[in-house]
């Protein structure tokens, strides 16, 4: 009797060139985040004109900024273990859809609850959709690349958001505040559309389900044309077995205890400051005497310093040690806010220093989660990666409403910049903590259940 061949999925991605069906899948993840960086930096760059419309107290703006971070919280930690149980694709196509909806409808709110209430709800598709797009991207990429192709896509968040700063200021020009949220609305539905013929389930997902064996061939397929033969064996070698326990407590437990928390006070930090600072700065420049426009085009750069060093810590983190690259970083970010607080504030110099503030912020947050995917095995992937984000979202919570309470008690623009130097040192603590005790997620005991059709596969 013939034997039957195998491929693990895993080495069969590392050792192969990256497809175009690998890329494809890459550019669709780099479009998600990239609409996502739009829409969750929109009400910061809306915000000036939103207090001038509605005649509010900019502290009123408040509850509008947490409550779509709450939304991208609760998105996040609630769509990881679904991403697990049901695939990746399901949770990023639905997720797209729901924030871009959400987003449609809040150009028509006519009041601060109303808005408050929408962002609830766009934020929870938003907080889904990154972590299990990351995911998706992470389990096609060859792990000589995944760190870059991690980080590349997150990337897009900052392009994003970039894009949409240069947007929001001629759109809020030529038609308000209105018009800023309706193309955020009308982009990601017309993106989920796409994604629902252009975008394939993750193979290292299908690969752990008994019933998916011909989907998994069919990608196979796609991947390497004429690799397989009847009677392959398709397996994941870097999967854990299924003890009963749930995805969480997987990720909680003694094996992965302490990389967890650290990677959650890493990222709560991270998150912190980027949104404290993303929601808050163009109405502190304004503040600090420069004009709205000037405020937005500041506020830009950040962004585009942000997608320069999103591309960048990818490269940095496949090339040297990634602890230590986002060590260094948090380092790098404390001294960045330490010479916003210190410096004279001209358009050049609070553009350039914005510029690389963003750069490192970004850096760190998609650098966080290209170390979560890198962490835990296939199984847990997307529930790990959503907590860490999960998590990371209480961080921005927090830096949101802080920022709020600093402004409202008179903090300065220096005051307020100097401050950011404490949780940048917490995040230097902690991602120091799990180099030297959890650089990386211990391997599995057992493998994930592989999947055979040689019978089925043979009469397709």
């Amino acid at each position: 009797m013939e034997a039957k061949s195998k491929i693990d999925i895993k080495t069969f991605l590392d050792d192969r060139p990256l497809s175009l069906f690998q890329v494809r899948v890459v550019l669709l993840g780099l479009l998600v985040l990239m609409l996502d960086g739009m829409d969750t930096t929109a009400v910061g760059f809306i915000a000036p004109a939103l207090v001038a419309d509605w005649k509010i107290a900019r502290v009123a703006l408040s509850p509008v900024f947490m409550s779509g971070l709450f939304g991208l919280a609760v998105g996040a930690l609630t769509a990881g273990p679904i991403g697990d149980r049901l695939g990746r694709k399901a949770v990023v196509v639905s997720s797209v859809f729901l924030f871009g909806f959400f987003s449609l409808a809040s150009s028509f709110a006519n009041d601060l609850w109303t808005l408050t209430f929408l962002r609830f709800l766009t934020g929870l598709g938003l907080g889904a959709s990154m972590p299990n797009t990351a995911t998706l991207v992470s389990e096609y990429a060859p792990a000589r690349h995944r760190n870059f192709l991690i980080t590349f896509v997150y990337a897009g968040f900052a392009i994003g958001g970039a894009i949409g700063g240069v947007a929001s200021n001629i759109l809020i020009e030529l038609s308000g505040w209105r018009a800023v949220m309706f193309a955020g609305g009308v982009l990601p539905i017309a993106l989920g559309i796409l994604m629902i013929f252009a975008l394939p389930e993750s193979i290292r997902f299908l690969a752990t389900r008994d019933d998916k064996s011909l989907a998994v061939h069919s990608i196979m397929q796609k991947l390497a044309p004429g690799v397989l033969r009847a009677g392959t064996v398709v397996h994941v070698s870097d999967g854990v077995a299924d003890s009963g326990s749930g995805k969480v407590a997987i990720i909680v437990g003694r094996r992965y205890l302490v990389g967890t928390v650290s990677l959650w006070i890493g990222v709560f930090a991270t998150l912190f400051t980027l949104y404290l600072i993303n929601s808050w700065l163009p109405l502190m420049i304004k503040d600090a005497g420069m004009s709205l426009s000037d405020a937005s085009l500041i506020a830009t750069f950040g962004q585009a310093g942000g997608a320069l060093g999103s591309l960048a810590v990818g490269w940095c983190m496949d090339r040297y040690s990634p602890h230590k690259v986002l060590s260094a970083t948090h380092v790098a970010a404390g001294l960045c806010a330490l010479c916003i607080a210190a410096t004279e504030r001209t358009f050049i110099t609070t553009s350039v220093l914005v510029c690389a503030m963003g750069y490192c912020m970004n850096s760190l947050n998609v650098g966080y989660v290209a170390m979560a995917a890198r962490f835990y095995p296939t199984s847990v992937r997307a529930t790990g990666t959503s907590w860490e984000q999960g998590i990371g979202r209480f961080g921005a919570i927090s830096g949101a409403a802080m920022g709020g309470v600093l402004l409202a008690t008179s903090w300065s623009f220096n005051a307020v910049f100097a401050a950011l130097c404490v949780p940048m040192a917490v995040g230097t603590v902690a991602i120091s903590i799990k180099s030297i005790f959890a650089a990386d997620g211990p391997s599995a005991d057992v493998p994930a259940s592989s999947i055979e059709d040689a019978a089925t596969f043979a009469r397709e």
